[in-house]
């Protein structure tokens, strides 16, 4: 009794294992992956409405740059700066001064037109002189050409930053190296104007924002609240890449998380910081809910899976078993519908029953009806070939009759042996030997009336090939053809050739002419009748040959159409393995 009772406890300590792997943990694993899912989606909001942001003031800030350039290349094209550049020696003081007021006044409006403005000043090099917005007219300070060179290879805005000054240079012409300029517009812009633009996505504690020059790795402005993190610390855990982009990180004890956009066109960097804590705080509530939900679940799923165990699992499980039993190719298994109680189950189970003996009846069926279908089908393309043969027959004897060719009775002797082969052999397949034998009689049938400028190259049978077997008549036809299409409309200089080769196991046995009737466009249609067989096209003795060898052996078997080097056509037949 105590064993009885250790092997129940042992029992159902295995099933409650059992059941927490296959109940429990799923739902445990559904709760995580649901929290994890609310914290992501949490993030990623986060990290759109962030991005989106700073995107945003980086798109305004492009064109606020972009409408300053205009006005720098707009003021390098002033009459009265080109006056003082040009015609300074020979103005007067009233004119000079005139002009100098009239350009100071344009360089004010481009101040007052923005408030990143701080100073536009007008650098003259012919006359060594500068007009500035703020200050009036002053010598040119030698730092302008520093700042020149500073912007030379510059792409896009050509923001420099100089010493604690942020410029914007356009010379005239446009030379950057400042040398061969005649003179230079300059804007100044305000640093403090990005730090206050910056503190606007500063609206969490201990949060904090960088605008970084990328060509430099200079930081343009900053502003924070609460803790002060450094750039270069923050963007040494990732690498920049794409327009922007989001991070997570750890400098200390402080954790973080960062989004940063980046302008190419303004070469600016805008970095922005804030606490990891503030991404998951919403997910506090919604994990104590996921929770309470895994409790309330726990009771219903433990009965269902139960339930499902019993009256769906194990049927099912029962029914794949057969159906894979199916699928390695066994078709005498069956299923008892008295093991199930469910009347669907057992439906399913005698349906598949039916199933399997309809599959074997079928299969018993189709097997012999496609024997039965090729074999009918071999009989009517061998028929066809035999009446193709005694016309052709009937027509040579019938010209050399005409001619008193003295060679009729042998050639009537060879005729003679010609259909007694055809008569005294009923096999479909024959050894290759004979096959080979009679196209030989049919090519001295046919030499005796080409006598004259013939030249026939009949080589022999390979010795291993001698006895593989192959259809009856596929060698006789294409030296017909050789002989009907080629060579009888050739007057001289005639040559047929029938030789054998082995690659890669297979043997192919061509046969080749030197006709000069075969046209480019005549072979391409006869390759395509080979490689589309349409079942209601007219059957050639080629398309002949080529559906007995295929049906023969394999579909890489049949006849090969080419240009021969002889000039005329290459036929070959290509022997592969046996079906059967």
């Amino acid at each position: 009794m105590l064993s009885f009772v250790r092997r129940f406890n042992i029992s159902l300590f295995k099933k409650i294992i059992t059941l927490f792997l296959i109940v429990l943990a799923p739902i445990f694993i559904l709760g995580i992956y649901i929290r994890n899912w609310g914290a992501n989606t949490v993030r990623e909001e986060l990290s759109k409405s962030s991005t989106a942001q700073i995107e945003f003031y980086l798109n305004q800030l492009e064109d606020e740059i972009e409408r300053l350039k205009i006005l720098q290349y707009t003021c390098l094209n002033d009459e009265h700066l080109n006056r003082l550049a040009v015609q300074y020696s020979i103005m007067s003081p009233y004119d000079i001064v005139s002009n100098m007021r009239q350009l100071q006044a344009r360089l004010m409006t481009i101040v007052y037109s923005s408030s990143y403005v701080e100073n536009v000043s007008a650098h003259i090099f012919s006359i060594d002189k500068t007009v500035s917005s703020d200050r009036g007219v002053d010598e040119t300070d030698p730092k302008v050409y520093e700042r020149i060179k500073a912007a030379a290879g510059l792409k896009g805005a050509q923001i420099i930053r100089y010493e604690d000054g942020l410029y914007l240079t356009t010379a005239y012409p446009l030379d950057n190296s400042g040398q061969n300029s005649n003179y230079v517009i300059e804007v100044k812009l305000k640093p403090d104007v990005f730090k206050e633009d910056l503190k606007q996505f500063n609206i969490y504690p201990d949060s904090g924002s960088f605008l970084i020059d990328l060509t430099n790795s200079n930081e343009i402005a900053m502003a924070s609240t609460g803790r002060s993190l450094h750039p270069h610390d923050i963007l040494s855990d990732f690498a920049i890449s794409g327009k922007s982009g989001t991070n997570l990180g750890k400098i200390d004890d402080y954790r973080y998380y960062s989004v940063y956009a980046r302008s190419d066109y303004l070469s600016l960097l805008l970095l922005r910081y804030l606490p990891e804590n503030l991404v998951f705080t919403p997910m506090q509530n919604f994990t104590r809910w996921i929770w309470i939900f895994i409790l309330a679940s726990i009771s219903v799923i433990i009965v269902f899976t139960l339930f499902m165990h019993r009256f769906i699992n194990k049927p099912i499980k029962n029914l794949v078993a057969v159906f894979r039993q199916v699928e390695k190719g066994n078709l005498q298994i069956s299923l008892n519908p008295e093991d199930v109680r469910s009347t669907e189950f057992a439906y399913l189970y005698t349906r598949f029953n039916k199933m399997v003996e309809s599959l074997n009846m079928l299969i018993d069926q189709a097997y012999k009806q496609k024997i039965l279908t090729q074999r009918a089908e071999l009989k009517q393309l061998q028929a066809q070939i035999k009446p193709h043969f005694l016309y052709n027959s009937f027509f040579i004897i019938n010209t050399m009759a005409q001619m008193g060719d003295e060679n009729l009775v042998e050639f009537t002797n060879h005729l003679g042996e010609y259909y007694r082969y055809l008569t005294r052999n009923s096999t479909d397949i024959i050894p290759l030997c004979e096959e080979v034998e009679h196209a030989r009689t049919y090519t001295s049938i046919q030499t005796m009336r080409f006598s004259k400028n013939l030249e026939v190259d009949f080589s022999p049978c390979p010795e291993e090939f001698e006895q593989y077997p192959v259809p009856r008549l596929i060698i006789q036809p294409l030296i017909e053809n050789a002989f009907e299409h080629a060579v009888d409309k050739r007057m001289k200089d005639r040559i047929i050739s029938i030789s054998f080769e082995i690659c890669q196991d297979r043997l192919h046995i061509i046969v080749e002419d030197n006709g000069k009737s075969l046209m480019d466009e005549t072979l391409a249609e006869l390759q395509n009748r080979l490689s589309v067989q349409s079942d209601d096209a007219e059957v050639t003795a080629l398309l002949n040959i080529n559906r007995r060898l295929q049906l023969q052996y394999d579909e890489a078997s049949g006849v090969l159409l080419k240009r021969s080097s002889l000039g005329g056509l290459r036929a070959e037949l290509v022997l592969g393995v046996r079906r059967g």
